[in-house]
């Protein structure tokens, strides 16, 4: 594998198969306002943090103080480093002067003079509209190819020129990247797309893009990245999930690194179930609870009322938990903030509380079993052991026909939590449906949340002869 160049850019070396290859030449190609510019600079201050020189020549008639002002509330932005390491040099007077030549006399002599690692030319289409012919323009491009050659030099070509894959510039260089913005209902998306790398592999498609105070950060799609292995299971001991009765009815808990889904209407109890297998960390092994829907202090709150006190491992380092606004998230950003948060602590419990508010997050629904089978892999990989919630229409009585659709991706165990009416008022009824690769106590339970938790016990006769009454109703003519 050729040596590379790291972006700095969070999720665009994924992309890159590690990154840019010195010594080439590559246009990034954007409408105006996709984000080219923040891009090219902030791989210019990361290559300068490497203790690298960088010549950025803009074509452009907006001042070079103006684009200073642009980029100073950016988190990469080192004014420090200007002019030391950066050189911001401005071609527009030579080109107005003369022409394409000018602008080569000018970077041959300001790369030479700083021997410099990284080059930008921003207004690559300023250029594309002063030469003379097609013919003069290829020599411009090969002209590039041969410095950033001699130099060993990585050069970005900026340009919001929309000329098609067979124009010189685009078969002359070593890689095309794609900026681009799309509007989706009334909703608007960045994404990066790489087109062409000579000489490497890297990930097809389209990836969605975030801007921020901290600078572009590229979300590789999550299956695109993470192997999608079968799952082999684990000799580790199964782990309690705090509620006594469900532990003997798993035969000691859940599946070491198994994944699990609790399915019921609201109110019904998925949330105490959760709370109370987090309630089970420690610092040996800590838990996350990633919720939709209740801030960390109604958790708390919450927490309290069932008898454990979350907010206690909250300050002693055991239990983290992290809100996920609902507002314009984007279903890989959900995915990367989810496992950074397991990889930084080592997370070995983990609680999402809504996958519902995951599945809403996509942008393209035929995504969601891919990207959840995906997340799934990449947790059991980490050795983490997850309850994920799904909220389903009320069930009451004892049939329950449910379509599981993508979420099944995660459900290598389903707790099935459901309202039966009985004397004038709902009862809450829990089942096993499936555990990975264990037997386990089939038997129907009701369920009752009381101050020290979820309790369940044997249906009462009453409630038993409701169910199967209502079972031996809906049995198939002739069976």
């Amino acid at each position: 594998m050729p040596k590379r160049v790291s972006t700095g850019i969070f999720g665009l070396d994924n992309i890159l198969d590690g990154g840019l290859v010195p010594g080439a030449v590559y246009i990034v190609q954007g409408q105006p306002g996709a984000g080219k510019t923040i891009l090219a600079n902030q791989f210019c201050f990361h290559r300068v943090a490497q203790g690298e020189k960088v010549l950025y020549l803009t074509l452009l008639a907006e001042s070079h103080s103006r684009l200073m002002q642009h980029l100073s509330g950016m988190s990469f932005y080192d004014e420090g480093q200007i002019p030391g390491s950066v050189f911001y040099v401005s071609g527009f007077d030579d080109l107005q002067s003369e022409g394409l030549q000018g602008i080569l006399k000018l970077l041959n002599s300001e790369s030479m003079r700083l021997k410099a690692t990284t080059i930008v030319i921003d207004g690559l289409f300023v250029l594309e509209e002063s030469v003379a012919s097609e013919r003069e323009f290829r020599k411009f491009i090969n002209y590039l190819s041969n410095l950033a050659n001699l130099l060993g030099s990585t050069i970005l070509l900026l340009t919001n020129s929309r000329r098609g894959p067979t124009s010189p510039e685009y078969t002359m260089v070593d890689g095309w990247i794609e900026i681009g913005m799309m509007t989706l209902d009334y909703r608007s998306y960045r994404y990066l797309q790489m087109h062409k790398f000579r000489g490497s592999g890297f990930v097809l498609g389209r990836h969605m893009a975030l801007i921020s105070n901290d600078g572009m950060r590229v979300l590789p799609r999550l299956e695109t990245v993470t192997g999608l292995a079968p799952n082999n299971g684990s000799d580790e001991p199964p782990l309690p999930t705090g509620a006594t009765e469900l532990d003997a009815m798993l035969h000691g808990g859940l599946p070491h690194g198994s994944s699990s889904l609790a399915l019921g209407p609201t109110g019904i109890g998925k949330t105490t179930l959760g709370l109370q297998f987090v309630g089970e960390s420690s610092a040996a092994e800590p838990g996350l609870i990633f919720s939709f829907y209740e801030t960390p202090k109604r958790i708390c709150r919450k927490a309290a009322s069932l008898g454990l006190n979350i907010e206690q491992q909250i300050a002693d380092g055991s239990v983290e938990v992290l809100w996920q606004s609902l507002t314009d998230t984007l279903l890989d950003d959900i995915g990367y903030r989810l496992l950074g948060a397991v990889r930084r602590r080592g997370v070995k419990r983990l609680f999402v509380d809504g996958i519902d508010a995951i599945e809403q997050s996509s942008i393209y629904p035929a995504r969601l079993a891919p990207f959840l089978a995906a997340l799934a892999n990449a947790l059991r990989d980490e050795g983490v052991t997850s309850i994920f919630t799904s909220e389903i229409p009320q069930l009451v009585g004892g049939e329950a026909e449910i379509a599981f659709g993508a979420v099944s991706a995660v459900a290598e165990n389903i707790m099935l939590l459901r309202y039966v009416e009985m004397d004038s008022a709902l009862r809450r009824v829990f089942s096993l449906v499936k555990v990975r690769e264990s037997d386990f106590d089939a038997t129907l339970r009701e369920l009752t949340i009381t101050s020290k938790g979820l309790k369940l016990q044997p249906l009462p006769a009453p409630m038993e002869g409701l169910l199967t009454g209502h079972a031996r109703r809906h049995k198939p003519a002739g069976s």
